[in-house]
């Protein structure tokens, strides 16, 4: 592995190269991960995989979170699209990246992010989404009464003044991804990830809510395959074949890996089976 620094404005990005054995360039799969997530959290095991098929595989940190520089804990997704945009012209000068062969890998939230990223960039040749959902705020206030919703959207407004006033609410990742899935993660690898116990803005969960990454996936030209897990109890399944369809690419394909939670295609049989067809979405487009 060779780790180096993009620099975007005055905040560093940490990036990992993970080369194959074999002489570049290559053709490369930008790994982009999910909320609040850092490089060595889940994302070892399909930067490995892709590296041993002979890709070059990138790992990087948002800015605010892991090794990357930036206010900690600043989670917004237009930003984190633009750190991914970032490394990919980064990667266009790289001597061991063929720049005519870059493909984005987004998972959960970065399974929007790769959207936004390849509606932007016309280079990118294909791209990858497991795990992410359409829109943010169905997936956050979809089951509220409208008395609710209005009472949430009143309690955003007031943490937004707060905010201007400068007194912002940081808070546990397990108070903005509080679904039993997450909180069970979170616990499970506290120790190991202490990169986990940061505090992020409470008012992350405004920036969840008006995020829609749909909107991006109908400008997305480049071949797309859509991956999800059909127990997800994080983002519904609906979710993702919603973002499946509004995909504005002639060449795109859904893939649902049954009996699957979110964070169950990381390890285990329904890694291998989804990084499998992972790379033969690679191997045909890429």
């Amino acid at each position: 592995m060779h780790k180096q620094t993009v620099h975007i404005g005055d905040a560093p990005l940490a990036a990992t190269l993970h080369l194959p054995d074999s002489p570049g360039p290559h053709a490369t799969v930008l790994l982009c991960h999910g909320f609040c997530g850092t490089q060595p959290l889940l994302l070892p095991a399909f930067a490995a995989a892709f590296a041993q098929a002979g890709y070059v595989a990138v790992t990087f940190d948002y800015r605010g979170f892991g090794e990357s520089g930036g206010e900690r804990g600043r989670l917004v997704p237009s930003m984190q699209i633009d750190d991914i945009l970032a490394v990919l012209g980064w990667l266009k000068t790289h001597d061991q990246v063929d720049a005519q062969r870059i493909g984005l890998w987004g998972t959960s939230l970065g399974g929007g992010h790769v959207m936004g990223a390849a509606a932007r960039d016309a280079g990118v040749r294909c791209v990858v989404s497991q795990l992410a959902f359409a829109d943010g705020e169905e997936v956050i206030a979809g089951h509220m009464s409208a008395e609710e919703k209005a009472s949430f959207l009143a309690t955003l407004a007031k943490m937004e003044e707060r905010k201007q006033a400068g007194k912002e609410m940081f808070v546990p990742l397990t108070r903005v991804l509080g679904d039993p899935e997450s909180k069970a993660f979170f616990e499970k690898h506290k120790d190991s990830y202490p990169e986990l116990s940061i505090k992020i803005p409470m008012l992350t969960v405004k920036e969840m809510f008006h995020y829609k990454p749909a909107t991006d996936a109908a400008h997305v030209t480049c071949p797309t395959l859509v991956v999800v897990a059909g127990d997800d109890g994080v983002n519904p399944p609906a979710q993702g074949t919603a973002l499946f369809d509004a995909v504005g690419a002639a060449t795109k394909q859904l893939y649902v890996q049954e009996g699957a939670r979110h964070y169950d295609a990381y390890e285990g049989t329904h890694f291998d089976q989804v990084a499998q067809r992972q790379l033969a979405w690679y191997g045909q487009h890429l």
